[in-house]
């Protein structure tokens, strides 16, 4: 199957207040960051990029024998936004005519393959639209954009994320049900109640 959809794995954050790099928490036998590549490297339609920032040399020594393409954010301390634009700007200037990207983050361990295939399902009946995970009471990441607004994403700046663009175009979203899986990780504490569900 070709590799019609780029995935923007975004793992640049500084991870102030965790106190120590959240991409390289133990999670399961992996660490975070380890544990959200291989749930991508498991779709077989997808190019895998990740894009890092703030402790780039220790996090590409955890991750730089895996089937992926590691692209370095120098301007992290922006945000999200300008984690997005970097990975969408080498798309752009790469050989490969994606149809759509996927975007995600290494704070969400509970999304898995079975969500992830389905926002690909969804997408491929629906592929003008916004294909995006429904959390409580928010859309949001992981998502899927189509081509057409890859020129936008590579604008983005600061922490104008991929949230800013799903609430600009929400008439054209399609959201498919997070369930009890879109629990992110942003303290210590958070990261220890999540660990201990997978440990139960």
């Amino acid at each position: 199957m070709s590799k019609d959809i780029a995935h923007i794995i975004l793992a640049a954050g500084s991870s102030s207040r965790m106190g120590s790099p959240k991409q390289l928490l133990v999670w399961g036998k992996d660490s975070l960051i380890v544990s959200e590549i291989k749930k991508s490297l498991q779709l077989a339609h997808v190019q895998t990029y990740v894009v890092l920032g703030a402790h780039f040399e220790l996090i590409k020594k955890e991750i730089h024998h895996l089937s992926i393409e590691i692209l370095f954010n120098e301007n992290w301390k922006l945000g999200m936004g300008a984690s997005i634009s970097t990975g969408i700007h080498h798309i752009l200037k790469s050989e490969q005519n994606y149809k759509a990207v996927l975007i995600s983050l290494i704070d969400q361990p509970f999304i898995d393959l079975n969500h992830l295939n389905s926002l690909y399902s969804k997408f491929d009946e629906n592929e003008n639209y916004i294909v995006a995970t429904e959390m409580k009471k928010k859309v949001g990441v992981p998502a899927i954009f189509p081509r057409k607004y890859f020129g936008e994403l590579s604008q983005l700046k600061e922490d104008f994320g991929a949230r800013f663009m799903i609430k600009k175009y929400r008439d054209s979203i399609i959201a498919v049900d997070g369930q009890n899986k879109t629990d992110d990780i942003d303290t210590m504490e958070q990261y220890e109640l999540l660990f201990n569900r997978i440990k139960e």
